[in-house]
């Protein structure tokens, strides 16, 4: 399957946006945004290429970015970049030794029945599979720690470790959500503000991606409303600020009737912090609010290229902007029993025809518009 090319957005600046997280998810978003904008191709393949190598010892990703920086260079007709052959020579050799030293320490631990010196070492396992690339041993690992675990603090350590390979493995069933419920359900949780807002990103996350599409942006919406923007530090290796602000708020467009827009968005004391990030998203939040439908498309499709550099937004693009053009069209209608379709095609700042195919879709759809259209009159009767 070929991937999509995106022209660079206007006014994105690419070392700006990844700063904005922590962790591996750069090397994650680094490599989406290389393979899909030429105009950033090189300076995201060196990002992913140095975070590779500060955060992982995985010689099979960092020697595959490499190739593909390369070949991107080698089409600008531009040099290319030597293999840092000093750390792929330290990263094999902490592959090869590293793992055999934890499970001797394991073995240790098991024949002595140390519960928690048990415990770490599962952990540690897991930590080396994680950073070497090998996803399914280190859940395997992470895992193991449940039967150890002697405190609250413990399971939910567990539980966030497990849950953030899922998510760097893109692997959104249903076994992740038991994770989250798991972690949320957590007896007299610690730092619960921080928790709570990073299991709710994660949640957001993993509904995103999963299959109950009848209330998935609702429930995204609801879930990021909630987290604290006092505790954006504490999940940048998930969501950053700004992805709360755009996923909440274009979720809640979407999803939200006016006044739960009013109330619990764009009233919202802790969530106009995060609109404050995305002042371009409030206005659209508002313009669509304030009935001002052709101004609210307007800016949806600006905001559209830069979605498309998105990891985890990028696939779901279409479906919300053409949800959030029937909404406005929905809405618009609301007041009339007659509407005048010139007037209409005005205030959305289309042509007739195009117009009238969308009613006649909307019209198709049961739970839509209830009307009939007389295309001599330019006019629908509801």
């Amino acid at each position: 399957m070929v991937e999509e090319r995106v022209e660079l957005p206007e006014h994105f600046d690419f070392e700006t946006y990844i700063n904005n997280y922590e962790g591996t998810t750069r090397i994650s978003r680094s490599l989406f945004i290389a393979r899909r904008c030429d105009a950033l191709a090189v300076e995201a393949y060196q990002t992913a290429l140095s975070e590779i190598k500060q955060y992982t010892t995985n010689v099979n990703k960092y020697n595959a970015t490499l190739d593909s920086l390369n070949e991107v260079l080698y089409q600008k007709n531009q040099p290319p970049v030597l293999a840092d052959q000093q750390w792929i020579t330290n990263a094999q050799r902490l592959n090869r030794t590293t793992g055999e030293n934890i499970e001797v320490k394991l073995k240790a631990a098991k024949s002595n029945m140390l519960k928690e010196a048990i415990r770490t070492c599962h952990l540690e396992l897991g930590d080396f599979y994680y950073k070497k690339g090998d996803y399914s041993l280190a859940i395997k690992n992470y895992i193991r720690t449940r039967d150890f675990c002697s405190s609250s603090n413990h399971v939910l350590d567990m539980c966030f470790r497990t849950i953030k390979v899922y998510i760097d493995d893109y692997n959104f069933s249903h076994i992740i959500q038991t994770y989250i419920n798991r972690a949320e359900s957590t007896a007299n949780m610690a730092d619960k503000m921080n928790n709570m807002s990073k299991l709710k990103c994660c949640q957001a996350l993993a509904v995103l991606n999963g299959n109950d599409k009848d209330t998935k942006y609702r429930s995204i919406a609801k879930a990021l409303i909630d987290v604290s923007f006092e505790s954006a530090h504490y999940y940048k290796d998930i969501l950053s600020p700004n992805d709360v602000a755009i996923y909440g708020g274009l979720c809640a467009l979407v999803s939200f009737n006016r006044m739960e827009l009013y109330t619990q968005v764009l009233n919202n004391a802790n969530f106009k912090n995060f609109l404050g990030l995305e002042p371009l998203l409030r206005e659209m939040i508002e313009a669509f609010y304030y009935c001002k439908y052709s101004l609210c498309i307007d800016i949806l499709d600006k905001y559209k290229q830069i979605l498309k550099l998105d990891l985890y937004l990028e696939p779901y693009i279409h479906e919300i902007m053409q949800l959030v053009r029937e909404k406005s069209m929905v809405q618009y209608c609301i007041p009339y029993s007659v509407v005048d379709m010139q007037k209409m095609a005005n205030a959305f700042n289309v042509s007739m025809d195009e117009l009238e195919g969308d009613l006649v879709k909307l019209i198709s759809k049961e739970d839509k518009i209830s009307a009939r259209i007389d295309s001599h009159q330019k006019v629908m009767f509801k």
